[in-house]
């Protein structure tokens, strides 16, 4: 026979009360439901644990040595429960977020930031990865979602955009454009530009196609961190173009930023999952929270 949760809560307001009646109130039962139950209790682990006598029962030795166990299991149910509670009233859990580089070092932990201060009780871990890393990990399920530029993606995978970030043009304070206000495509892209991965690369070549063929980016080298192509142009071997949200990481690195215009373009990030698993409460929470967020974020320039 298997020992239940309510023959367990029988036997802990038994003893608690030192009354089989008492307790048979306490859980609306008649006397002889709650006697049973504690008879079938005491068959199921072979001992005797109660004194009964007329007018109350006490707990034998081994009912003593029980009691505190019999708490422990009702706590830790009751614990489970709550936390199963908060889970799904998204007040705790653990998310994961596959984010490229850029946006895991500047937007992403200012917004995580502000949604934990609402959400203290959820854990969200931050997977920063190149961009194709960050597709393999929502793939596989390692991310709850993942942050990344826009892109042609495969079936199962599902995006929405998040927001669009202009690019500018990051150069040192001594270079000769250091005190415009802005610079045309035209003459950036006469500069001995580091640029990003084939990707980045490659999409910000066809946004200047749009605008016009004579627009052509022949980066001197290309690299996959952000911070690299900083660091390069600190030491005074080229410039670079890059996202609005790369901002905050340039008072580290003595640089300053330059609108470009003539075209204007943007990279558009998106919020991107896998349609095939679904999403926890708290990554719901989080994912839904990030769409808000975005509508109206601008890069911060916090040093």
């Amino acid at each position: 026979m298997k020992v239940t949760l309510k023959q367990v809560r029988a036997f802990t307001l038994v003893a608690e009360n030192n009354s089989f009646v008492e307790a048979a109130n306490r859980m609306h039962l008649t006397s002889a439901a709650l006697s049973s139950l504690i008879k079938q209790l005491e068959e199921s682990l072979n001992i005797r644990l109660f004194d009964r006598t007329t007018r109350k029962s006490q707990l034998t030795s081994a009912g003593k040595d029980f009691y505190p166990l019999a708490i422990k299991v009702l706590e830790d149910l009751e614990y489970a429960v709550e936390s199963m509670r908060d889970v799904g009233l998204k007040k705790s859990g653990v998310v994961r977020v596959a984010c490229t580089p850029l946006y895991s070092s500047t937007t992403l932990p200012r917004l995580i930031a502000k949604y934990k201060s609402t959400h203290p009780s959820t854990s969200v871990y931050i997977l920063d990865s190149l961009n194709e890393q960050v597709l393999k990990r929502v793939t596989s399920g390692e991310a709850d979602f993942g942050i990344a530029p826009e892109r042609q993606l495969e079936t199962d995978l599902n995006q929405i955009s998040l927001l669009k970030d202009q690019i500018y043009f990051i150069c040192r304070k001594d270079h000769a454009f250091s005190k415009l206000k802005h610079v045309s495509w035209k003459k950036v892209l006469e500069e001995p530009i580091i640029s990003l991965t084939d990707d980045f690369t490659r999409q910000l070549q066809l946004d200047l196609s749009h605008h016009s063929s004579d627009l052509v980016l022949r980066p001197i080298q290309k690299v996959s961190l952000i911070t690299t192509a900083l660091g390069m142009v600190n030491w005074g071997l080229g410039v670079t173009v890059q996202p609005q949200s790369v901002l905050p990481l340039l008072k580290s690195f003595q640089l300053i930023a330059l609108p470009i215009k003539d075209p204007i373009i943007s990279r558009r990030l998106s919020l991107i999952w896998d349609s095939g698993q679904e999403l926890s409460p708290a990554a719901k929470s989080l994912y839904e929270f990030l769409i808000l967020e975005m509508k109206n974020f601008k890069p911060s320039n916090r040093d």
